[in-house]
C-alpha cells in the first residue's frame, strides 16, 4: 500500500467520525461498556499520533515557511538569536507533546487486525490500521525522495488530522477514564498555523505515490483460461526480465512482442480504436528494432526464461477465438505490463551498449587476388560502440519505444475535500414543536 491508500483511509475515517455526534449515547449505555470502548479508542489514537508525530519529523526538513523572515534586531548582536521555529516546527513539537505525555498505550497488532463490533469503535480501528501501515510509507527511505512541494502536502494532512483529533478529544471528555490530549489547545493552533502556512505554496499530490509497494512475483501454477492466460504469460515475461538477456534472446522478446501487439490490435478495436492505434504503432515499433538488432551481438547475459514467455504468450494469444470481447480492465492490464516492458527493453539495450556487452557489426575491407571464387564473402566483425548514438536502435529506443510520460495533475482528492468539510461541520439544530416556520 502507498501513502495514497493509507491516507486516503485514515482521512475517511476520521471524515465519519466527525460527522457522529453525541458520542457517549452511541459508545455504550452503561458506564463500564462506555470505559471499555473508551480505552480502546486512546489506544487507537495513540497508534494515529505516532504516525503524524513520525511524518512530520519526516516532513519538516522539506517544509520551508512562506512567511517572510522578520527584520533583524539592530541592538542585538549576530548570531544570538536563535532561528525562529517555523508552523511545521511548532505543528511536530505539538504533537511529540501530546504523544509523549499521554498515559495510553499502542494499540496491539490483535487490536488493530480484529475488526471491532461496535460501528464507532471499528472506525477508530480502521483509522490507526491505516497509521500503522503508513509508517513504512514515510519511514526515512521513502521521506528521502519527496520534494519541498510533496512535504508541504504532507505537513497539510497532518494538519488536517490534528485539527480532527482535536475536535473529537472535545466531543469525548465525558467518557469515563477518558484522558484528553496534552497540550490540546496548543495542538489545534499550531496545526491551523501549519495548514495555513502550507497553503500559501504549491502543493504536490504526488506524494501520494510514495510509499512501501509489495514485490511483484510470478503467476504460477496452470494457465488462466482465454485471454487471462496470455496477460498471465506477459506478466511472467515483465518479472523474468529482470535477469539481462543476451542479445540472441533479447531479439526473441522483441520478436515476440512485435507479434502480440500485432495480434492484439483486433481486439483492442473493439473496445478503444485510440488504444489500437497505439497498439500497431507499437509493432511497427517493434518491427523495426527487431531489423536493427541484426546489426548487433553479445553473448552476456541469459534470458531464456523471458525468451519462453514471450513465446507462450504468443501462442496462448493465437488460440483466442477471433470474436472473442476482451473486457476494458484487461486491456488496460496489458497496456500496464506494455509501459514496463518497454521501458525495461530500452533499458536493457542502453546500458548493454553503454557497458560494452552489446557490440555493433561492422563491415571490414579486404584485398582478394587469385582466390578461384566467383563470389567473396563479405568480412564482417563486432566492435564495441564508441558512441551509443552511432547505433540505430539507440536513436529509435529514445525516440519510439519509451512512451511519452503524461503530465499528471495531482489533485487533492476526495477525501481530503471530505476530511476539510468535516472539521467544519455543524450539526442541523432540529425545529422546535409549535415554533414559526419561516
Amino acid at each position: 500500500m502507498m501513502y495514497g491508500e493509507t491516507g486516503a483511509e485514515m482521512r475517511r475515517a476520521f471524515a465519519t467520525l466527525l460527522r457522529r455526534h453525541r458520542v457517549q449515547q452511541k459508545l455504550g449505555l452503561t458506564v463500564e461498556a462506555r470505559q471499555e470502548h473508551g480505552v480502546l479508542v486512546r489506544q487507537y489514537r495513540q497508534t494515529v499520533l505516532l504516525w503524524l508525530a513520525q511524518a512530520m519529523r519526516a516532513a519538516s526538513p522539506l517544509a520551508f515557511t512562506n512567511m517572510p523572515t522578520p527584520q533583524p534586531n539592530p541592538f542585538q548582536a549576530v548570531g544570538v538569536a536563535d532561528a525562529q521555529p517555523t508552523a511545521a516546527d511548532e505543528l511536530a513539537s505539538a504533537l511529540t507533546t501530546a504523544t509523549t505525555q499521554s498515559a495510553a498505550r499502542q494499540a496491539s497488532s490483535d487490536a488493530l487486525s480484529s475488526p471491532q463490533s461496535h460501528p464507532l469503535v471499528e472506525q477508530w480501528r480502521l483509522a490507526a490500521r491505516a497509521a500503522a501501515l503508513a509508517e513504512h510509507d514515510t519511514a526515512e527511505p521513502f521521506a528521502a525522495q519527496m520534494t519541498a512541494p510533496q512535504a508541504r502536502a504532507l505537513v497539510g494532512d497532518v494538519a488536517a488530522l490534528a485539527q480532527a483529533l482535536v475536535v473529537l478529544d472535545r466531543r469525548y471528555k465525558n467518557t469515563p477514564g477518558w484522558e484528553p490530549l496534552a497540550g490540546s489547545a496548543r495542538l489545534g493552533w499550531a496545526a491551523l498555523a501549519a495548514a495555513l502556512d502550507v497553503s500559501l505554496g504549491q502543493h504536490d499530490y504526488a506524494v501520494d505515490r510514495i510509499g512501501w509497494k509489495p514485490k511483484t512475483k510470478l503467476m504460477t501454477g496452470p494457465a488462466r483460461p482465454g485471454i487471462l492466460g496470455v496477460l498471465q504469460a506477459q506478466h511472467n515475461l515483465v518479472i523474468r526480465m529482470k535477469t539481462v538477456p543476451n542479445a540472441t534472446n533479447l531479439r526473441l522478446v522483441v520478436d515476440s512482442q512485435r507479434r502480440l501487439s500485432a495480434h492484439l490490435v483486433p481486439f483492442a478495436a473493439r473496445i478503444d480504436e485510440r488504444l489500437a492505434a497505439r497498439w500497431s504503432e507499437r509493432a511497427d515499433t517493434y518491427a523495426l528494432i527487431q531489423r536493427q538488432l541484426r546489426d548487433v551481438a553479445g553473448v552476456l547475459g541469459r534470458g531464456g526464461q523471458a525468451a519462453a514467455e514471450g513465446a507462450i504468450a504468443v501462442a496462448r494469444l493465437r488460440d483466442i477465438p477471433p470474436d472473442s470481447i476482451v473486457e476494458p480492465r484487461v486491456l488496460a492490464g496489458f497496456q500496464l505490463l506494455f509501459t514496463r516492458l518497454d521501458h525495461r527493453i530500452a533499458d536493457v539495450i542502453e546500458d548493454g551498449v553503454e557497458c560494452g556487452a552489446l557490440a555493433q557489426r561492422v563491415t571490414l575491407p579486404r584485398l582478394v587476388a587469385g582466390s578461384g571464387q566467383l563470389i567473396h564473402p563479405v568480412r564482417d566483425r563486432f566492435v564495441p560502440v564508441s558512441n551509443a548514438t552511432d547505433l540505430e536502435v539507440i536513436r529509435t529506443v529514445r525516440d519510439r519505444l519509451r512512451p511519452r510520460e503524461p503530465v499528471l495533475m495531482a489533485t487533492p482528492g476526495a477525501t481530503r475535500v471530505e476530511l476539510h468539510s468535516a472539521v467544519l461541520h455543524r450539526p442541523i439544530p432540529r425545529p422546535r414543536p409549535g415554533a414559526p416556520q419561516i
